[in-house]
């Protein structure tokens, strides 16, 4: 396997572009600015070969969980693939709009989107990989079964059932905060059916659950408990979402890997009888009501990847990639041919700039079009192409 090395720098691309438009750089505002510009327009006009990233999903590829991370430099919505790392267990992705993605509410496999909304990204994924599911408890209410012996942790109270918002199954728990001043709030449950996690222990493995946040005010963060008993329990703190975006006021999905964990005594995994969900808040968090738990699952994932394209086009010296060049040192995402593009994109675009002739503006942007044209047909873009419907059959 070879291994691409990005060689040529800002300085001469610089000087490349100078050189075709009769030494007339120093006439330019910003050489600067025209340059990080002309890297800009390439990579809006085409997906370069050098500008496809692979990095791994997060989280794991799970079954049923919609939300994920989106690469903060994914051009537009420039998905290729979500291939497995190992044999892959799902057919074609293909992509839809946001809106579609979650209208079929997880009747589509295969479904892949973005969603862009409050300046943030996430990327939407239906997946039929098989990962291993138990569901701890649909928290519909507080009847019999798995539902029932939930009761107020830390300074929640008014524990119920509302059959009126919920997310999955038949409702959710409800409760309130207290004006106690303590730091927790949540629910708690000495009397799960017997859970046998020794097979999820590390790995890819995570406890999902659904928490509705009426104010993120002084609350910092949640945590899950789970063991044997109140002083016999695995413990995993989550600071933010499950995709990684921070909470917000409304459903909020949240995941707790299975490493990393802190430990209240020896806990025997193979019989786990105890659960607590709570929030971790200031004391100052009082008198408020509204928060809600749903759907607590235990999943096991897949590794997988996003292959897509980069709108970043620069390196660093150090590898690390971004929008706009900053120091002459900087790489260019580019390989010989896709270098010539960008020389030609940023000629055409200084010589508007200068005093060149009209003639001679035109023959470099003839040059520029002629080339990108040739490069467009020989390699073509590898993107997804988004389909709708406007039904569904």
């Amino acid at each position: 396997m070879n291994i691409m090395t990005f060689v040529y720098t800002r300085s001469q691309l610089k000087s490349d572009i100078n050189r075709g438009i009769q030494g007339k750089i120093g006439m330019l505002i910003s050489a600067e600015d025209t340059v990080n510009e002309a890297v800009r327009n390439l990579f809006l006009k085409h997906d370069l070969r050098s500008a496809k990233r692979r990095a791994v999903l997060t989280p794991d590829l799970y079954n049923g969980i919609f939300e994920y991370n989106c690469p903060s430099d994914l051009k537009g919505n420039k998905i290729i693939d979500i291939p497995a790392q190992a044999k892959r267990q799902d057919g074609e992705f293909f992509l839809t709009t946001a809106e579609e993605f979650r209208r079929h509410n997880g009747k589509t496999a295969g479904e892949i989107a973005i969603d862009d909304y409050n300046a943030q990204r996430l990327l939407l994924i239906n997946s039929n990989v098989n990962s291993k599911t138990v569901v701890v408890a649909e928290l519909d209410g507080l009847g019999s079964g798995a539902t029932a012996n939930w009761a107020v942790f830390g300074d929640a109270e008014n524990l119920a059932k509302d059959d009126a918002d919920y997310v999955k199954g038949a409702g959710s728990l409800k409760f309130g905060i207290s004006s106690a001043g303590g730091t927790t709030a949540g629910i708690s449950n000495a009397n799960v059916n017997s859970l046998d996690i020794s097979d999820y222990l590390g790995g890819t493995s995570a406890f999902f659950v659904f928490a509705r946040i009426s104010s993120t005010t002084n609350l910092t963060s949640y945590t899950l408990r789970f063991g044997n008993s109140a002083s016999v329990y695995h413990a995993k703190t989550v600071t933010t979402q499950a995709d990684g975006t921070a909470f917000v006021a409304g459903w909020n999905l949240l995941r707790f890997d299975v490493d990393s964990l802190s430990d209240s005594g020896t806990p025997d995994d193979t019989a786990i009888t105890y659960f607590a969900l709570f929030m971790n808040k200031d004391a100052t968090k009082v008198s408020e009501t509204d928060y809600k738990f749903d759907w607590l699952v235990l999943k096991k994932g897949e590794i997988h990847y996003v292959h897509y394209y980069t709108k970043y086009g620069w390196q660093t010296s150090a590898g690390a990639y971004q929008e706009n060049s900053s120091n002459d040192s900087d790489l260019l995402v580019a390989d010989t041919d896709e270098y010539d593009l960008i020389v030609k994109e940023g000629r055409a675009i200084a010589a508007e700039e200068t005093d060149l002739v009209p003639s001679k503006v035109t023959e470099l942007k003839k040059e520029r079009d002629v080339a990108l044209n040739k490069y467009q047909l020989d390699y073509p873009s590898e993107a997804k192409i988004t389909s709708t419907s406007y039904y569904d059959f």
